[in-house]
């Protein structure tokens, strides 16, 4: 696979400006990668423009606007950029890419309210309003991705000073739809191995994933409703664990309504709690 060209701020000003000009009606577009990285003067270039439109009339019009400035869709694409569930990727024939995403990232992390508010207005450009989405945000977005030169920028925003509980707030925060604690965890753990920083929400982030991940575990097994013995003999025969700890959990589950627990007989059946 060819290197792609990389892009610096006068080369995406320019491309900003020459949209901004084809665009017919004003439209307000948040950029959440590199460029923004580029336009706070911590990086030099970047090779694609990651931006989040907020409705699907506003997607609509940005596509449709990109197809008029030269830029095609592209199809195919690496595993990592298919991950991140982009709405749409174009890119246009100087190799400027655009991954166009409305509202979700990573296809389940927001785009909340919170980030938005904390966003930085940068620039006009004709018709179409650039806003930077926070470091913070930009560091938990990164924090969920796969791709090439990722990691290396979240050691540039780490060093560049961050509010740490921002980015654990809004982390914890995020719709359950995937358990991000854990994907957060894991990139941090990696940046500490590989760049030696270390994030002092690291300790906080790694009790939560792991509580969350055990509780997803016991939703599984008693899903249809089963037996402390047949809970037992699952986790004995799994992880190899005592009767005491898959006690101590239930009754933790319990007590917080995700868990039902019912009286059978001699014994209790536990099942999920319908909520």
């Amino acid at each position: 696979m060819n290197q792609r060209k990389m892009f610096t701020e006068k080369e995406l000003i320019k491309e900003l400006s020459s949209i901004g000009r084809t665009l017919k009606k004003k439209l307000q577009v948040y950029v959440i990668g590199g460029c923004s990285l580029i336009f706070r003067g911590r990086k030099l270039s970047t090779k694609d423009i990651d931006v989040v439109v907020l409705s699907p009339a506003d997607l609509k019009i940005f596509i449709n606007t990109l197809k008029s400035a030269g830029y095609n869709e592209i199809i195919k694409m690496p595993e990592e950029y298919k991950k991140l569930g982009a709405s749409a990727i174009l890119r246009n024939n100087n190799g400027v890419q655009f991954d166009v995403f409305y509202k979700w990232v990573c296809k389940g992390l927001e785009v909340t309210d919170r980030m938005i508010k904390r966003a930085e207005f940068l620039k006009k450009f004709g018709n179409l309003e650039i806003y930077l989405i926070t470091l913070e945000d930009i560091f938990l977005f990164k924090g969920m991705t796969e791709r090439p030169g990722d990691l290396s920028d979240m050691a540039v925003i780490a060093g560049a000073g961050i509010n740490w509980d921002v980015v654990k707030e809004e982390c914890l925060l995020q719709e359950k739809r995937k358990i991000w604690e854990v994907f957060l965890v894991d990139r941090l753990l990696e940046l500490e191995k590989v760049h030696g920083i270390h994030a002092p929400i690291l300790k906080e982030l790694k009790t939560g994933a792991e509580n969350e991940m055990i509780k997803e575990m016991f939703i599984s097994i008693v899903k249809d409703g089963k037996t402390f013995k047949e809970i037992a003999d699952y986790v004995k025969k799994t992880l190899n664990y005592s009767e005491s700890w898959p006690r101590k959990e239930l009754e933790k589950l319990v007590k917080k309504g995700i868990i039902k627990k019912e009286k059978q007989g001699r014994s209790y059946r536990y099942r999920v709690s319908k909520i």
